[in-house]
């Protein structure tokens, strides 16, 4: 079981061995790496300081998307490689990646006209090589406000729909964790990287700490890969206090409403009207997910918000494009932002945020530690594919270790089952007798499903409903606990399901009794879980501090 037990278990395991391959950095560009390694015969550890997926990795826009707009940028490599890469996740990750019709319209006026949305689209269809869910389609403005009746109706004049896919990315990171463990790899979050070891000038490990017991040990290996993102130049200046700056870091808020109160069918690029970027307006089942901003930040990486200026950029926007919705502050439910890593070649401070590289770059210290700093969450299995090869390749010229090539294109990640599995699901939660909202969210566990539903032959409350308008149920809680390495409250509330996001009290009306389901499992006591209540609370408090700015 992925438990915490297991996370005990492994702390242990990773004393007194020398791994070849230990990744720092436990969002999806660490966790594809860690895939890969462990999938090509080297041994593997990784570590993450926080939960899994916590930074970057779980605060995207929620698209797993080919990059449209980037063809403004003329970067039609970047554009190629995440249509491909975009197929192989609907392909190997369908229970947490799934199709999003975008519909974009153009207006009279408009910087690009029709013929030039509808030369992009052919496009970026011809990058996919014509195997996207569906090939563009061109429509007049009759049709399209058929279907988008909110859009502004007198100065549409046609537009263009295509398609990209959603994600829930903090579920994706983890399947890949998942998929990483059933494979071998020793997998440890909240251990926090204090050091990096040096033998002879070169990196040989981490000194580490165990954020949950406080013990401090050194984890050794014949390689070390820094996957930390927004981090990666804390890591670089611990191997080397005097290594030059990678990342220009840039930060990217959303904000959340209700689905009535944006109605939207397909997803909608939206343009500020402040400075003409675009945005995106994504149906998010019951919600709107609206963002993302980009702009320049400094201040601390670990608890970083939406500002009030923030919030009412993104509405302004969204408000431009839908006319008649007026949103306001108060329609907002909940927001969160994260951190773009963006490589600092070509992006220095007199270039637009939006118009800085969204590639990748790996770097190489003089100790041998190899970094890795941009990217998207689209390509980051292809990013850590050339992460491990080269690697791969270092470890065969300096201590004669071979490893296979990859094998990650074709492998289907943690959680998916060949059969017709939602049918299957739909069947045994029929028997059961569950509403149908829970079980579109057991969907996107994956087989995972099955053995929430399996806890429930356990008699108990196990069925009940977390709250009377959260579609969630308390056995989800506690394979959380036994089979989703859960250590915190919130852990559970933000990154296993979606409470954090979409129930307007945010799941503080629920917080105590998933404290004591997890505290349950845990061994948490009654101090224990009023500690982790208290700082949930404070998490909730973050997402709405644009109110009192």
């Amino acid at each position: 079981m992925f438990s915490s037990q297991q996370r005990k278990e492994d702390i242990e395991r990773a004393q007194g061995k020398v791994f070849d391959v230990l990744i720092v950095g436990g969002g999806i560009t660490g966790a594809c790496a860690a895939r890969d390694a462990v999938r090509r015969g080297l041994s593997t550890a990784i570590v993450e300081k926080n939960d899994w997926a916590f930074g970057t990795s779980s605060r995207s826009s929620k698209l797993v998307h080919g990059g449209l707009r980037y063809l403004e940028l003329f970067d039609f490599k970047l554009v190629f490689e995440a249509c491909r890469e975009r197929r192989r996740l609907l392909l190997n990750a369908p229970h947490v990646v799934w199709p999003q019709s975008f519909m974009f319209p153009v207006y009279k006026g408009d910087k690009n006209p029709l013929f030039i949305i509808a030369m992009g689209l052919w496009l970026y269809d011809f990058l996919a090589l014509f195997r996207n869910v569906q090939n563009h389609q061109l429509h007049g403005p009759k049709r399209i406000l058929e279907v988008e009746p909110e859009l502004d109706s007198e100065r549409l004049t046609g537009g263009g729909q295509f398609y990209d896919c959603s994600t829930d990315d903090a579920r994706l990171t983890l399947s890949h964790v998942q998929s990483a463990n059933l494979e071998g790899a020793c997998c440890l979050s909240y251990t926090r990287v204090l050091d990096i070891l040096s033998e002879e000038g070169k990196a040989r490990g981490a000194r580490v700490r165990d954020e949950v017991g406080g013990k401090e040990f050194d984890i050794e290996a014949k390689v070390v890969l820094n996957c930390t993102g927004p981090w990666t130049d804390a890591i670089c200046h611990m191997d080397d206090p005097e290594a030059s700056p990678k990342l220009r870091p840039t930060k990217g808020a959303h904000v959340i409403v209700p689905w009535e109160r944006a109605r939207a069918t397909n997803a909608l690029p939206i343009i500020s009207p402040a400075d003409e970027r675009l945005m995106f307006l994504i149906p998010w089942g019951d919600y709107a997910l609206i963002g993302t901003t980009d702009t320049d930040y400094d201040g601390d990486y670990d608890t970083i918000s939406a500002s009030r200026e923030d919030v009412q950029y993104i509405l302004d926007a969204a408000n431009r494009t839908l006319p008649g919705a007026h949103l306001a502050p108060d329609d907002v439910i909940s927001t969160y932002a994260g951190l773009r890593p963006l490589v600092v070649e070509g992006g220095g401070k007199d270039v637009k945020e939006s118009q800085v590289s969204r590639e990748h770059s790996i770097y190489e210290s003089h100790s041998g530690l190899i970094s890795i700093a941009g990217g998207k969450l689209t390509t980051a299995r292809s990013m850590a594919q050339e992460l491990v090869d080269l690697a791969a390749r270092r470890l065969e010229e300096r201590f004669g270790v071979r490893a296979a090539r990859c094998t990650t294109r074709k492998a289907p990640v943690f959680g998916v089952d060949g059969g017709d599995f939602r049918k299957r699901l739909e069947r045994m939660a029929g028997e059961l007798r569950l509403d149908d909202d829970i079980v579109s969210k057991l969907q996107h566990l994956g087989t995972g499903a099955v053995r929430v539903l399996a806890l429930l032959a356990e008699g108990g409350s196990l069925a009940e409903r977390l709250g009377d308008a959260i579609p969630y149920i308390e056995a989800e809680v506690v394979y959380s606990a036994r089979e989703e390495m859960v250590v915190s409250l919130s852990d559970y509330m933000v990154r296993r399901s979606l409470i954090y996001y979409e129930d307007r009290e945010q799941g503080l009306g629920c917080a105590e009794r998933v404290a004591d389901l997890l505290g349950a499992e845990l061994g948490w006591d009654a101090e224990e879980k009023g500690r982790q209540v208290e700082e949930y609370r404070r998490v909730v408090e973050l997402s709405r501090s644009y109110k009192n700015a």
